[in-house]
């Protein structure tokens, strides 16, 4: 099972980013990702990519989570109902 890092961000903005997903680099267990996501050598990956998004600075970080694919499908498919059953 692959594992990847997902940072959800603080907004109060509507249409504003509210979560990014690290499909690169991804891990083989929740430890190593874990490990990753608190390394000073990865801190810059982190940054810079988030940069690279949403500009500088990138929006304020609530939470930094490690997250399966099952998870990343689940809360695609929460996504795609949601959408549907908006007024």
């Amino acid at each position: 099972m692959k594992w990847f890092v997902f940072v959800l961000f603080m907004t109060t903005e509507p249409g504003a980013p509210n979560a990014y997903l690290f499909t690169t680099p991804n891990f083989n267990s929740q430890q190593e990702c874990a490990m990753a996501v608190v390394s000073p050598q990865m801190t810059p990956i982190w940054v810079t990519k988030l940069v690279q998004e949403f500009g500088t600075p990138p929006p304020p970080i609530r939470t930094i989570s490690c997250i399966t694919e099952e998870t990343i499908k689940k809360i695609d498919n929460m996504s795609v109902h949601s959408e549907g059953t908006s007024t």
